[in-house]
């Protein structure tokens, strides 16, 4: 099976990079910033007050 970028004269580096730009292209600014505000984390850390120990 012969690949698409190969009959081209592309290495698939190149494929990829030419793939990726037009992905990103094709996103318009307001799609973009979703998966920005997405990536934010909204973990609360929450020491416990004692330890707690386990007898076996």
């Amino acid at each position: 099976l012969l690949l698409y970028w190969m009959m081209s004269g592309l290495s698939y580096i190149r494929y990829s990079q030419i793939s990726a730009k037009a992905g990103r292209a094709a996103l318009n600014h307001s799609i973009k910033e979703k998966p920005k505000k997405a990536a934010v984390s909204n973990v609360k850390l929450v020491k416990p007050k004692k330890e707690l120990h386990v007898s076996k």
